[in-house]
């Protein structure tokens, strides 16, 4: 059942699919083209891409979810706990930030840049689950059409702010301070992530278990 859900999600963004591996690959690319590799800029490249990326898949699933006229209905009488149907939807946006990940440091390798350290990575994720971990509670208690200008909005601010925060003092000495404490940095982020993952898969059960089969 569950891969049965998966896949679900999977066609129903099949056709901007390929549109959306070729950003996974092209935008790491044009990232490290365009930056000074003496420069050092984080995790701050990857937390663009994955949120940016991870908003607009994000929102092209929810919107295409809604396209099809008593297709929440069909979910909610599907036979397999509410709580099955949400923890798919948090799998995939997981999924996809690991598949970011993978091609951005596949990326980085070819181009002789450097990888990222773990706590780099989890400092993108945090990032990502705070993202997604608001965002998908709010699709399911208004729907997407509601948010959907929301949506778009926070995809150019996390562009905005992202290029701009690489360029400031407490960027940098942020950025300091956590490679020096790089256990306690890894540490902190897995248990921000885990926390605020299982507080939102929660909101988001109890907002999906009060739909009706109507």
């Amino acid at each position: 059942m569950v891969r049965a859900l998966f896949m679900k999600d999977v066609r129903l963004v099949k056709k901007n699919f390929l549109i959306m591996l070729v950003m996974i690959i092209g935008m790491p690319v044009f990232l490290n083209w365009r930056l000074d590799a003496q420069i050092d800029v984080g995790a701050v490249p990857l937390l663009m891409i994955v949120n940016i990326l991870g908003l607009i898949l994000f929102g092209n699933i929810c919107t295409e979810e809604e396209k099809y006229p008593g297709g929440e209905v069909i979910l909610l009488c599907a036979p397999c706990s509410k709580k099955i149907l949400v923890a798919v939807r948090y799998l995939i946006m997981t999924l996809f930030f690991l598949l970011c990940t993978a091609g951005y440091e596949a990326v980085c390798l070819i181009m002789n840049r450097n990888v990222l350290h773990v706590w780099q990575i989890m400092q993108a994720l945090s990032v990502y689950i705070l993202l997604m971990g608001i965002f998908i509670p709010v699709v399911y208690k208004v729907g997407v059409v509601k948010v959907q200008y929301l949506l778009s909005g926070t995809v150019v601010v996390v562009g905005f702010f992202s290029s701009m925060f690489t360029n400031s003092a407490f960027y940098n000495s942020m950025t300091d301070f956590l490679y020096r404490n790089q256990n306690m940095a890894v540490a902190g982020f897995g248990v921000f992530c885990i926390v605020f993952l299982l507080a939102s898969y929660m909101i988001s059960s109890k907002i999906y278990e009060r739909k009706e089969c109507v």
